[in-house]
C-alpha cells in the first residue's frame, strides 16, 4: 500500500494556499460526500462598490480546496469536472484580445508558456496536486498562469497553466468554457473538464485564481471582467464531479454596494 504523505504536509499547504490567496474571500463550509472527498469554494470580486446598471472592470478571484477519497492502494479519487456558476452581474468581454491554443502549453513549464502565450495573459495564481511518485503520495504546489483561450463555438474559453518541477516535473492544461447560464440568480458558468493526472494516479486538490486585465480594443479601453451590483446580494457555487461519480456543490453568498 502506498504510504501517504498528505496528512500533515497537506494541511500546512492548505493553509499556506488559503492565506496567501484570496484573503477576502467569501468562503463556502467545507462540504463531505459520502465515499469521503470533502469540498470547498470561496469567490471575491472587487471593487465592491459597483453600479446597478453599468458594468465597470473588476477583479475576479477564486479558491477551490479539496481533499480527495483514496483507493485502496491509497491513489487519489479526482475530480474531472468542475463548473463554477459566477455571480449575476458578472461579464466576461474577450473580443480583440490574443488568444492562447491550449495544445501550445501542454508539457510545457511556465517561462515557456509565457513565451508561446505572453499576448494572451489574463491572471495567475497556485493549484495544488496530490501526485504518486513510487510508493508514496505527494502533496505538491504548482504555479498558474491563467491565459485567455480560442473561443469555443463563440463562448470564451478560460486556460489554466500549472507547472511544478518538484517531486517530478509536471504540467497539467485546463480547459474551461464560459456559457451564458444566468439561471437561478447566477451569471455565467465556467465548465473545466479536469484530465486525469499521470494515468490517473494523481489528482488536482485546488485552484487560488485571479483575473483582471485590461487593454484597448477599436479605440476604447476595456476590461476582461466587468460587474455590476443589481442587487446588494450575490451568490456562486461550484459543482465538483469526481472520478467515482460523486459530485459535491458547495455554495457561497456575498453583499455589494450599489453606487449612488
Amino acid at each position: 500500500m502506498r504510504k501517504r504523505l498528505t496528512l500533515a504536509v497537506a494541511m500546512a499547504v492548505g493553509v499556506a494556499v488559503t492565506a496567501a490567496g484570496v484573503a477576502s474571500a467569501v468562503q463556502s463550509p467545507v462540504l463531505t460526500g459520502a465515499d469521503g472527498n470533502t469540498q470547498s469554494i470561496g469567490v471575491n470580486i472587487t471593487p465592491k462598490n459597483r453600479s446597478a446598471t453599468k458594468p465597470a472592470p473588476a477583479t475576479l478571484e477564486v479558491l477551490t480546496a479539496t481533499d480527495n477519497a483514496t483507493t485502496a492502494n491509497g491513489v487519489p479519487i479526482p475530480a474531472v469536472q468542475a463548473i463554477v456558476d459566477f455571480p449575476k452581474g458578472v461579464t466576461i468581454y474577450n473580443k480583440g484580445y490574443p488568444t492562447c491554443d491550449p495544445g501550445v502549453l501542454q508539457n510545457t513549464s511556465t517561462e515557456k508558456a509565457l513565451e508561446e502565450c505572453k499576448r494572451a495573459k489574463i491572471g495567475n495564481g497556485e493549484g495544488t496536486l496530490d501526485l504518486v511518485v513510487g510508493e508514496k503520495v505527494f502533496p505538491v504546489v504548482a504555479g498558474m498562469t491563467v491565459f485567455n483561450g480560442v473561443p469555443s463555438g463563440g463562448k470564451p474559453v478560460i486556460l489554466l497553466h500549472l507547472y511544478s518541477q518538484t517531486p517530478v516535473q509536471t504540467t497539467v492544461v485546463l480547459v474551461g468554457v464560459v456559457k451564458n447560464f444566468n439561471k437561478q440568480g447566477f451569471g455565467p458558468r465556467l465548465d473545466v473538464a479536469i484530465p486525469l493526472i499521470a494515468g490517473g494516479q494523481g489528482a488536482v486538490t485546488g485552484v487560488k485564481i485571479k483575473v483582471f486585465k485590461t487593454y484597448s480594443f477599436k479605440g476604447k479601453k476595456r476590461s476582461y471582467i466587468n460587474a455590476t451590483c443589481p442587487t446588494k446580494s450575490w451568490k456562486a457555487r461550484g459543482e465538483f464531479i469526481f472520478k467515482d461519480g460523486e459530485s459535491l456543490t458547495p455554495g457561497v453568498k456575498g453583499k455589494c454596494t450599489q453606487k449612488k
